[in-house]
């Protein structure tokens, strides 16, 4: 049994998704883009031109090729690190939100420590501590983002357990894993989506505040750990705006376009009162 939404507003969808299309097809086809290997050095500093469309950097790398190159790792670090964390999110809201007594109460209370935790300077002492490996950065920001969408998903299913088909099948002696899994987890996709996508700009936007403390992955090409080479190479102090304004507004498109497709996602759950069973 599920009930299907309707609404939501078009146009955030559309525009978001094209954004990230085109930083999908980067991180897929880079070497389409690519001017030059981004371990290829010529003069450092130089000004935007047609052979260096912005410019180089302190070591005389293309800034352009680096941005093409680094949209993989990132997107890889916010896709892969958002569905660990929705997926752990999702099971601690199910459970929380299902079970009564005192196991769901635990398991909330759970959840509020994790809320209440400064999550950037946890993640910046186990990312000190654990090394900054990519594999490490992506677990570390997973295994400590999960308590919003956790909170999230309790709300709804604390909603829909009061609901007569709940109750109804509770009454059948249905087992609760079947009506969790089967009939619960159905009507939650909307909140668990919006949540997924918006975890995705929020595990970027972590991945860019750990990569410039210098903190990120030494070997690979981040939009973060540029904005952090032309921190520490003199990029702010010389007024180079075209070496760490590209990857900032790299940063900002994608954090945008992930918000305005949540947006969308937002609206279509927030018309569940008006759903039909299917």
């Amino acid at each position: 049994m599920r009930f299907r939404s309707v609404g939501g507003n078009k146009a955030f969808l559309f525009l978001g998704a094209g954004i990230i299309l085109i930083f999908l097809v980067w991180a897929v086809f880079p070497d389409l883009f690519l001017h030059y290997d981004i371990k290829e050095s010529f003069d450092p500093l130089q000004k935007p031109s047609a052979e260096h469309w912005l410019g180089t950097n302190d070591l005389g790398y293309d800034i352009y090729s680096e941005l093409v190159k680094a949209a993989a790792t990132t997107l890889t670090i916010g896709f892969v690190s958002a569905f660990i964390s929705i997926v752990i999110g999702t099971i601690m809201g199910l459970l929380s939100g299902y079970i009564s007594g005192v196991t769901g109460e635990i398991l909330n209370g759970i959840i509020n420590i994790f809320l209440l935790i400064p999550m950037l300077p946890l993640i910046v002492v186990f990312s000190a501590y654990f090394g900054a490996d990519i594999k490490n950065i992506i677990l570390i920001i997973a295994l400590l983002g999960w308590c919003s969408t956790a909170r999230a998903v309790r709300a709804r299913v604390k909603q829909l357990k009061q609901m007569p088909f709940v109750e109804s099948l509770i009454i059948l002696g249905i087992q609760h894993r079947k009506i969790v899994f089967r009939h619960i987890l159905p009507n939650i996709t909307e909140v668990v989506s919006a949540r997924y996508i918006l975890t995705v700009a929020y595990c970027m936007l972590t991945e860019a505040s750990v990569s410039f403390l210098g903190l990120g992955d030494p070997v690979r090409v981040t939009w973060g750990g540029m904005v952090s080479s032309a921190f520490r190479g003199g990029g702010f102090v010389r007024g180079l705006v075209y070496w760490y304004l590209a990857p900032g507004c790299c940063i900002m498109l994608c954090s945008l376009a992930f918000f305005l497709i949540n947006q969308y996602l937002d609206n279509r759950t927030k018309t569940l009162g008006s759903s039909y069973l299917e």
